[in-house]
């Protein structure tokens, strides 16, 4: 198990793992791997503890998975959870089982790391690959089928003079009922009219170019939509567009907003990509929640 501080001769083997793990987009047209950066910690780090669990043989790293302690929020209430996160194989590695030992491995330091002892919300978000996601290696006894699908997350990658152009006449109110939110609460590391980078940090590197793909995530959950989601977009979008970069505004929704999702497609936008959501939830909630937010600079 390593932390922040002692993964620095792992780096460089962590970042040619992930190179070689690609996600597609707009239905293959395009695909895209993820770049943690030259220090590879910081974008797990800022979100809470981060913990690094790395299966090595010999000098060859052969798998990882993260996992970071944080807080979530249902409604008003906050529960202690751990983002399970990051995880991946070689290619050599995968198909023998690794991924079971690995996860129960990291599972273990729930009871060994004093401050892990409280939590009672475990998640996890799993990208659409080529093939589905992570949970189609989930065969038999796998920690992995503990977790349940809570949400699929619609994610889109826009112009902002895109979403400036939106006409939010038609948009439908925010949502009603009591949701979880995963991410932080509004403001945190906002700029301008709600948004983040994590630039740096963690980048997505399209294989049509070659080069980091500039985004620039808008992250407010749905409680935070005082005005809807439609104009939150479109004020976002106005402000991004008028910087003049070529930066793509990126964000993600619940599938469960039904009439949200169906809104934007109509006005021509429509999802780049899927994330799904599972989750073992140990608080024993008495209900469903309505909606679930992971905003889309956390995935």
């Amino acid at each position: 198990m390593a932390r922040p501080d002692t993964l620095g001769p792992y780096v460089d083997r962590l970042r040619q793992l992930e190179q070689g793990i690609h996600y597609p987009l707009a239905d293959g047209a395009d695909h895209f791997f993820i770049d943690h950066g030259p220090a590879y910690h910081p974008f797990f780090s800022s979100m809470g503890e981060a913990y690094f669990l790395l299966v090595l043989r010999g000098d060859t790293l052969l798998g990882s998975v993260t996992g970071v302690a944080r807080t979530v929020a249902r409604g008003a209430r906050t529960v202690d959870a751990l983002y399970l996160c990051d995880l991946k194989l070689a290619k050599e590695a995968r198909g023998a089982g690794l991924s079971t030992r690995l996860l129960l491995e990291g599972l273990k330091h729930l009871f060994l790391i004093p401050p892990l002892r409280r939590t009672r919300f475990l998640y996890g978000a799993a990208m659409r690959g080529a093939r589905g996601d992570v949970m189609r290696t989930a065969r038999g006894w796998n920690p992995l089928r503990l977790g349940r699908p809570a949400s699929r997350l619609a994610l889109y990658f826009v112009p902002p003079a895109r979403l400036a152009a939106l006409d939010t006449r038609g948009a439908p109110p925010p949502p009603t009922g009591e949701g979880l939110r995963l991410g932080p609460s509004q403001g945190r590391h906002l700029e301008g009219a709600g948004w983040c980078s994590t630039a740096g940090s963690k980048d997505l590197q399209r294989r049509s170019t070659g080069r980091p793909w500039p985004l620039v995530h808008l992250p407010a959950s749905p409680e935070t939509w005082t005005r809807g989601w439609g104009e939150y977009l479109r004020t976002c979008g106005a402000a991004l567009a008028g910087r003049g970069d070529d930066a793509l505004a990126c964000f993600s929704i619940d599938e469960r907003l039904e009439d949200h999702v169906t809104w934007l497609r109509g006005e021509g936008v429509a999802p780049d990509s899927v994330c799904t959501v599972y989750s073992l939830d140990l608080s024993f909630p008495v209900r469903t929640p309505a909606w679930m937010h992971l905003p889309s600079s956390e995935i």
